[in-house]
């Protein structure tokens, strides 16, 4: 957009941040996706007699107006933080650069109060993604406009590298730490608030790395962005949870949302996938375990 533009929308949006909280978001985060917002009065029903305040990170779908979100997301943010999913590394290959900027614009115009972070970009290493250099691109794009506008960022990143060959998916494509030092401008590593990682066990051999494992992978992370919060933005399973796949979800729950890296930056997360499905619809098969993840984390991170 141009710097005239730009501008305005910046000065319209200072207000609305400022009363978001933008800058008042704390660790540890105690984090659940939301893929679906059709039932916004139950899942806010839901969150609001979780055990600590979540932050409840919201998948926009990619050709939306933001407008279709701000009813639900004014429910959901009076009993949670938000973080807002700007692109979901699915839909990277479905959005141009210039329609990516538009949408971060309108997006932020639309949702600014009810949104506490945004995150500029997905999973950007995953080789299913396209060409790195649009999806850096992008990211750095969307860090420019929500910084220049005053609110906090995070950037998710695909961990491959807690297994060999990058968990089986071979050099081609880049660890986290890799593509940092390839594709994110100094400006974005300088400045994103979040650094988050998203990590699949069963993409990876069924590897729970242990925390002192997580902590080692993190502080290497640190190096390359070191005025980021790190943790987890993503973790879960493929689908959502099955009779038979329960008790494999409630291990990799209880697994990510009780780490302990020991690190004065780390700021849990974990945000598991299909949130809705698996914990907070009416007789969710993992309702009861959420509830005792962020006991966990909280016992762990304070």
């Amino acid at each position: 957009m141009s710097v005239r533009r730009f501008a305005a929308v910046a000065a319209s949006l200072g207000a609305a941040l400022a009363a978001a909280g933008a800058h008042a978001q704390a660790a540890p985060l105690y984090g659940v996706t939301i893929d679906k917002l059709a039932k916004a009065p139950r899942i806010a029903e839901t969150l609001s007699a979780e055990p600590q305040r979540a932050t409840t990170r919201v998948y926009f779908e990619p050709h939306r107006p933001a407008s279709d979100y701000a009813p639900a997301l004014a429910q959901i943010h009076a009993v949670s933080a938000v973080m807002g999913e700007l692109l979901d590394s699915s839909d990277e290959k479905s959005v141009s650069t210039e329609a990516f900027q538009a949408r971060v614009e309108e997006y932020l115009g639309a949702l600014a109060g009810s949104v506490d972070i945004w995150e500029i970009g997905n999973e950007v290493n995953g080789n299913w993604t396209g060409s790195y250099e649009t999806v850096a691109a992008k990211l750095t794009e969307a860090y420019r406009d929500v910084a220049a506008a005053g609110g906090v960022t995070a950037l998710t990143l695909y961990e491959n590298a807690f297994g060999p060959e990058h968990c089986g998916d071979g050099a081609s494509e880049p660890t986290p730490a890799q593509f940092t030092e390839r594709y994110v401008p100094g400006e974005v590593a300088d400045g994103v608030d979040y650094v988050l990682l998203s990590y699949y066990p069963t993409q990876c051999g069924g590897r729970m790395p242990d925390s002192a494992e997580v902590a080692a992978q993190l502080e290497g992370l640190h190096s390359l962005y070191p005025h980021a919060e790190l943790g987890f933005g993503e973790v879960g399973l493929p689908r959502p949870a099955s009779k038979r796949t329960l008790a494999e979800a409630e291990a990799i729950m209880r697994w990510a949302y009780s780490l302990d890296p020991g690190l004065s930056y780390y700021a849990g997360g974990y945000f598991w996938w299909y949130g809705w499905q698996d914990a907070l619809k009416p007789r969710a098969r993992l309702g009861g375990a959420l509830k005792e993840a962020f006991e966990a984390e909280s016992a762990a991170l304070g």
